[in-house]
């Protein structure tokens, strides 16, 4: 397909980006997987800063880029590619013909190192190009600061200002929400005006923490912090990580569930998908790492903290916990 459809446009180097006339722009994140789709969020407020007054469409994959992305006003057609697009050829050539229908001042290929992504941004005819992969030899390691770096350095300014967070620009609506759900919930807990924890005890293969090692967790953490009202965040599948200790709250929809955990005030969880949502909120959002990169994956933005347990030691990451939980409180 690369060799029957080469790419229009210019790739952009360093400064070659205009300050002006980049009205219409297309980033192709074509993944399903929830933390990566969120760590574009940073791009999207960049991209709404620099060009104010463009439309930016999303080649996305999943259904988490309609929750994710819905709050920014910039955003136009969202391109959505099936979770597993190659089984569903139809459906993917449909939407790739929608999207060659489209003309873009720019395109920005916003996933590092993949192959898929730089050959559906190929695709889209531009007059400009940006490959994140490509934006010089001093890329932040993290992925949410990545693509922003890259924007700046086509662009030829503000490398120094400070990057954007991770942001769902929850509405007031959704935030008033949030606070009267996690009030039903708890209604029925004790533990009186105790600080909120909801924690997410589950994640993808060995990055999951069992039950007996959340139990131990959760306790140390406790005496050390004091009293706290600790909510469950349900998996998909419905059922507890805990036994049902705790209190629980499942929705399937993705910004019901960040208003819920940005009302909670705190969040714990092992690297997964829900983590990086939490961080997108006002929540205090701390990520238990044992087997991926937190120089990457850590929860970004803000006082939010990757807490290393890859020895398995839940008394010392609650601790270390505790002590960032501390913190946090000291500061507000």
């Amino acid at each position: 397909m690369g060799r029957l459809l080469p790419p229009t446009g210019n790739e952009v180097t360093a400064g070659s980006l205009p300050p002006s006339g980049i009205q219409r722009v297309l980033v192709c994140r074509p993944n399903h997987r929830l933390g990566n789709t969120v760590l574009m969020t940073p791009l999207m407020a960049e991209l709404e800063r620099l060009y104010p007054g463009a439309e930016v469409d999303v080649l996305g994959a999943g259904a988490a880029p309609r929750g994710v992305y819905g709050g920014y006003a910039a955003l136009g057609d969202l391109f959505l590619l099936a979770p597993k697009a190659v089984r569903h050829p139809i459906a993917t050539v449909a939407t790739i013909r929608a999207l060659r229908r489209k003309r873009y001042d720019l395109v920005i290929d916003a996933a590092a190192g993949s192959s898929s992504g730089k050959l559906l941004a190929s695709l889209a005819t531009a007059r400009f190009r940006l490959g994140v992969d490509t934006a010089g030899d001093t890329l932040p390691l993290h992925l949410a600061a990545r693509p922003v770096h890259a924007l700046r350095w086509a662009a030829g300014r503000d490398m120094a200002r400070p990057m954007p967070r991770l942001d769902l620009r929850l509405s007031d609506t959704e935030r008033c929400t949030g606070r009267a759900t996690l009030e039903r919930v708890l209604a029925a807990a004790p533990g009186g005006d105790a600080p909120v924890l909801a924690i997410f005890p589950n994640a993808t293969g060995a990055k999951r923490y069992d039950e007996a090692w959340w139990t131990t967790f959760l306790a140390e953490l406790t005496s050390h912090t004091g009293p706290l009202r600790i909510v469950e965040l349900v998996a998909a599948d419905g059922r507890s990580r805990v036994n049902d200790r705790y209190p629980t709250y499942f929705t399937s929809d993705l910004r019901k569930l960040s208003a819920f955990i940005e009302a909670a005030g705190m969040y714990i969880s092992a690297d997964c998908g829900v983590m990086h949502l939490a961080g997108a909120t006002q929540a205090l959002t701390l990520g238990l790492f044992g087997t991926t990169d937190a120089r990457r994956y850590a929860p970004y933005g803000g006082m939010n903290l990757a807490i290393r347990s890859e020895d398995g030691n839940a008394a010392g990451a609650a601790l270390r916990a505790a002590e960032a939980i501390g913190r946090w409180r000291a500061m507000r």
